[in-house]
């Protein structure tokens, strides 16, 4: 069964965006345009499609048994083979500013960019 709902109706995640605002400001002030997905992996790409035809400006795919291992490939593998979307992970066994629950992370690439530099965020390879 799939599960979806706006991040803003989901008080775990209220409080999850509430304690990041100080590295990511934009998710509190937006939860109700941040949808949240507990899916299957087979779903992905269709969920994916609709995320990019959607008004949200992320989605958050939920993965409750997956491993770092899992995430970080499969992070670096729609990463490489998408160009509209950027891919992002987040495992609680990370610790600091992690989820409570696995997930990837799909947001628009160049808004994501825009975000990034306004804030003077800058990727070091």
């Amino acid at each position: 069964m799939v599960k979806a709902k706006v991040a803003k109706e989901d008080s775990t995640w209220v409080k999850y965006f509430a304690s990041i605002r100080g590295v990511c400001p934009w998710s509190y002030k937006l939860m109700d345009k941040i949808l949240v997905v507990q899916t299957k992996e087979n779903c992905l790409q269709t969920w994916s499609s609709l995320f990019r035809a959607s008004k949200y400006e992320a989605c958050v795919y939920t993965f409750p048994e997956a491993s770092v291992t899992w995430l970080t490939d499969k992070c670096d593998h729609l990463n490489a083979s998408q160009t509209v979307s950027e891919w992002l992970w987040s495992h609680p066994s990370e610790g600091g500013d992690s989820t409570h629950i696995p997930c990837l992370i799909e947001q628009d690439r160049i808004k994501l960019s825009k975000i990034r530099e306004s804030i003077g965020y800058v990727d070091e390879d």
